[in-house]
Order: structure tokens, then sequence, then C-alpha cells
């Protein structure tokens, strides 16, 4: 890409940055005077909370501020182009300019594959697009190096991708499209904006390996911006540590992240969940939060009642049907989940885990009653559920209330928060007066430790963190026995994720509430949980408690979901072997029924089983 002469000078300085949005007396200050050097063929990491301006500062060095009201009044981004051929300040560049190093020299890896791949032309078009733009390619050579780049990334039948739309695509299929797109046209440096938030565990490790194996083969400079401690751990050579629009801490990653001097840096550390942080313990524990006392100075969770459990899980299965063909029959049938069995006991945490499409948000809509069960039987204290008539059902509706994965789209924007969090409890009938509904909602928002004073505004106006607390409270509304969770915290920043689990287990102390705690965070799982359930291909292959899952594995895939957890070991490169494939589908044609697993014992209460769930033994070879 360059000369062979070394380079001394940094490939990126940046000084001084300001952003803004708005104009005079309503102005809001989003980066406020942030310096950092990006070195050549060198990954420099961006951390901090969201709100903290990281995501803001990458779009000022794309020259992509404009595009969203913002503009820079202060600062310099100096960048040496060689397409312009000179040393350029990058905010005082004309669009035109722009353009040309935008994705040539400087390309960039959004959060969210999805929306930022356009729905309506093929993956092979995007990228042939890009590189007519910028590489001057005809259609047939753009095609082919298209390809080069999505074999590099390691997609299976790559060719065939090509002509695929990217809803056709799973989410860590979809982000190595991005990371091919990104690093077609071989740029200087590549800005990664949170590329493995939103993915599996295994997916995530897949994807970082990628990006760290192209960065040593093509000499790129890495601007990582993420959250998550652990891979800034594994990918970073430098960190600059961000809060509130300002600059906190610079240096190393051994210095940042093994000895932080600043309380913020110190309380971001201490929220990371860390595998292997739990080995001897049998109970839950508390994260200890720098700065965070209220919580602190309660009770973690008592020892569980196992004499009479909550709730039974007999032989469940649930299987959604596909149709096709002229005719419009079933013609496939997506077996979801497979023969599911277990207990929930009072006051116990069960973490059902596994990749996306293993069927575990399947099982837990299924104990809601959002979606309906082919087979199998589910009993609440004692009694079947299933068999009873539709108005008896809903008295289980509100003994079980659930927490979903987005808390942006669970509440209804036009309603105040007061409304919302009252709402289930006039459709279970527990509330017959406005001064009931009153006392209720204040009752709600102090269990969550947010002001009464609160009720009276609308979604748009909480955090991520503060909407995710504002669902738990509305899930407690009807003095519930059992909380299903749903990816409750998976989207949360590091901090604030830790004092949502902190909550849930306080609230489990003070009302005895059980968990279905649904999640591919292992980290989260080994804190918050009892016991543990995993999940492959809509079945379980092991269950025992989490002292047992996690000291004790014994099943191939719950050893890949362990081993691919990124590790806080600051400057320490994993040694441990790239993981291959995705997970097959678990759809199948009509009357090709999937082979059921044998739960063997390993000991007191551990089972795994015997044999696989078909396709194992080749995706984890």
């Amino acid at each position: 890409m360059s000369d062979s002469t070394p380079n001394t000078s940094p490939l990126l300085s940046v000084r001084d940055l300001t952003v803004e949005f708005g104009y005079g007396d309503f102005a809001v200050r989003a980066v406020d005077g942030v310096s950092f050097d990006l070195e050549h063929n060198k990954t420099l990491a961006i951390v901090g909370e969201s709100g903290s301006g990281k995501s803001i500062s990458s779009l000022a060095i794309l020259g992509l501020l404009r595009h969203i009201g913002g503009r820079v009044p202060k600062g310099e981004l100096l960048f040496q182009s060689e397409i312009l051929g000179r040393r350029v300040d990058l905010a005082q560049l004309s669009e035109r300019e722009l353009r040309k190093i935008r994705g040539n020299e400087i390309a960039m890896i959004f959060q969210e594959p999805m929306t930022s791949l356009n729905p309506v032309f093929t993956i092979g078009g995007q990228m042939g697009e890009t590189l007519a733009v910028h590489q001057n390619l005809n259609k047939r050579e753009a095609r082919k190096k298209a390809l080069e780049f999505l074999d590099l990334v390691r997609l299976p039948n790559a060719a065939r991708l090509l002509d695929s739309y990217p809803h056709q695509l799973s989410g860590g299929m979809r982000q190595r499209v991005m990371i091919a797109m990104a690093l077609c046209c071989q740029p200087k440096i590549l800005v990664a904006d949170e590329p493995t938030t939103a993915l599996d565990v295994t997916i995530q490790a897949q994807i970082l390996h990628i990006i760290r194996e192209l960065q040593a083969e093509m000499g790129t400079s890495v601007i990582f911006i993420s959250h998550d401690m652990g891979v800034v751990s594994e990918m970073a050579d430098n960190v600059l540590v961000m809060k509130a629009s300002k600059f906190v801490e610079t240096g190393s990653v051994r210095t940042v992240l093994g000895a932080p001097k600043e309380a913020y840096t110190q309380a971001l550390l201490a929220a990371v969940p860390r595998i292997g942080s739990m080995t001897g313990t049998t109970q839950p524990k508390l994260f200890d939060i720098p700065g965070q006392t209220q919580i602190q100075t309660k009770a973690p969770a008592k020892a569980v009642d196992r004499s009479q459990p909550v709730l039974e899980i007999e032989d469940l299965t649930t299987r959604y049907d596909v149709r096709g063909g002229l005719l419009n029959r079933v013609t496939h049938r997506v077996h979801a989940a497979e023969k599911i069995s277990f207990n929930i006991y009072p006051g116990e945490t069960l973490a059902l885990v596994g990749e996306s499409g293993s069927g575990k948000s399947t099982v837990g809509k299924t104990i809601q009653q959002l979606v309906e069960p082919v087979s199998g039987a589910m009993r609440y204290h004692g009694q079947d559920v299933f068999s009873l008539p539709p108005e008896q059902r809903k008295a289980f509706r509100q003994q079980t209330q659930y927490v979903f994965q987005d808390p942006y789209g669970s509440m209804n924007p036009r309603k105040t928060i007061g409304e919302s969090l009252i709402e289930p409890a006039k459709v279970h009938g527990l509330v017959s007066s406005q001064e009931e509904a009153e006392a209720k909602i204040a009752d709600l928002l102090t269990k969550v430790e947010l002001p009464t004073s609160h009720a009276s505004r609308y979604p748009h106006q909480f955090s991520g963190g503060q909407r995710q607390r504002l669902c738990i409270a509305r899930a407690l509304a009807c003095d519930p026995s059992l909380i299903i969770a749903d990816e409750a915290v998976s989207a949360l920043d590091v901090s604030v994720q830790a004092q949502v689990v902190n909550l849930l287990m306080q609230l489990q102390a003070d009302q005895g509430l059980s968990y279905l705690f649904i999640t591919h965070d292992m980290a989260v799982v080994e804190r918050i949980s009892h016991r543990v359930a995993v999940m492959y291909l809509g079945q379980i292959v092991e269950i025992g408690s989490r002292q047992q899952i996690f000291e004790n594995p014994q099943h191939p895939y719950t050893k890949r979901l362990l081993s691919a957890v990124p590790v806080l070991n600051p400057g320490h490169r994993p040694t441990r072997p790239p993981l291959e494939g995705e997970i097959p589908s678990a759809m199948r044609p009509v009357g090709d029924e999937p082979t059921l697993v044998d739960l063997l014992p390993v000991e007191d209460g551990h089972f795994y089983a015997a044999q696989s769930a078909e396709e194992l033994g080749a995706l984890l070879q």
C-alpha cells in the first residue's frame, strides 16, 4: 500500500477536537477538546458509555457530521492523504475531497449491519458500487474483487452470496460483508464502531479474529470503538477513555486497563463481568461498583429452596410452519424447541444460554403463552397450565412477566411512563381507583431506584439503562413470582449492565422472585445464575449448577461458548484457535425429524448430551 520507508509521524493526529450540534445558546457540545494519535498499523480503542462522544468522534474523522447536523467549531484532524498528495485537515475539506478519501483511505464498519446495508440491492451490487466509485473498476472486475474479499472474511459459498440480499444472511454473515466492503479498497484507516456488540459470543470471536488477521496482512490502522473491555483488551494497542464528551485517560492498553489512574476508568473495569471470577462460589454475587453505594449495602440472594418448584417444564416442543410453493402448503418446519425439560425453584435464576437460532427465546415465549407449543406439559405450582381453559390461564400470565431485549421498542412512545407501568395491573384488575394506581406507580419507580416524579415523563426522555429499569418495573406491576428476562442486558453499556444485574438480584432477594434469564453472554450468566441450561439447535445439550457448568463443562458446545468469551488480560492476544462456521439451520423439510439427544448424568444435578445434536460434530471440529 505505501512505500517501504518507515513512518515515524502518526497516520492521524486529532488535536482539541470539538463537535457541536445547534447554534448559540442552544448548542450542545457532543465532543469537547479530545486529542489523540493513531499510529501506523496499530489499533486505538475508544471506550466509554453511551453519550460519551466516541461514535461522534469517528463520524468527524469521516466527515459525516454535516449530514446529521453537527459541526467542528474547533480542532484539527490531520491526515496524510496519498490521494490528495498532501497532509490535510479532514475538518476543513470540501465534500468533494472527502468523497475521495472516504471509503478509499478511511473506511468504516458501522454498528448495525442490517440498517447499514441497502435491503433492495444484492451484496455483490453494493460492493461493486463501492469498487466502481473508488477504484474505477468495471462490473466484471468489481465482481471478481468483491468475491476475493468475501473469501478473505471466510464467508461460506461466497459466489452465491454475491447474488443474495442482506435479509437472507445471518447477523454474523452481514457483519462480515460489512468488513469485506470496508476493506475492499484497502484503506489506511478502518474505523470499527461497536462491530460485535449485537453478535453472539462465538460469532464475535470470529469477527475479531478476522479483523486482526486482515490488519496484519494489509497493514491497516484501526480505530476500535467499544464499551466491552474484554474485547478492547484483546484488540487494542492503545486506549482512549471518554466520559460525557470529554477525554478522561489515555495510554497503552496495559497501562490503562492494567493500572488505571482515573476513578471513572476504575469504575468501568469494576463493572466488567470476568469469566472465572466466581470460581469456588455457589451463590450469585453483586457487582462491586465504585460510587454506587445504595444497592451494595443490601444482602444478595439467599440459598434456593428446592422442595417444590415454581415451574416445571416437561418435553416442551414448539415448531414453526414454513409455507411455500404454488399452493402455499407447509413444506418445512423450524424445530425451535424439541423436548425441553427443566424446573425453576422459588428465588432461583435459571440461565438459558445459546447462540441466535438455538431456540432459547422460543422457550421463553412459549412459557409466557405468546407462542403455542406442539406438545409438552407446563406445571405452575403443580397445576398443568396448558390444560386450563383460556380464562384460567390469565392468572398464570399475571404471575409470569416478560422483560424484552429492546427497551426502546418495549414501551408505547405515546403513553407516559406512569400509564405504561400501571397498564398490566389494570388489565388484571389489581387496582380499582386512581389513588391506588398512583401509589402503585410510585412504589414501582422506587423499587427500580428512579424518582417518583418521572411518572409523567415519556419514554424518549430516558436513557437506555433507565428504560430497561422501567421495563423491569412494569414486569413487577402484577406482583409476579417468575420473570422471563430475554437478553435484558445485552445491549447495555457495561456499567449500566452491572447496575441492572445488581437490581435484578436485589429484587430477587427482597421479593423471592424466580428468573428465567435468557442470554448469550456467558460472563453475565456466571455472575447472576444459580443453574445453567445450554441450548443448541432447539435442544438442551447440558444442564447443571452454575459452578458445574463453568468449572466442569462436559459438552463440546458448552466448551466452545466458554472459550469464545473475551478475557480481560491487557496486552495479551488470545491464543485460542479460531472458531469456524455458522450454526446450522433448525429448519427441516416436513417429515424430516431431528435426532433427539439423551442426557446422561455427570454428577448430582449435572447432565449432558451423550450424542451431539445433528451437525454439531462437524461444526466443532
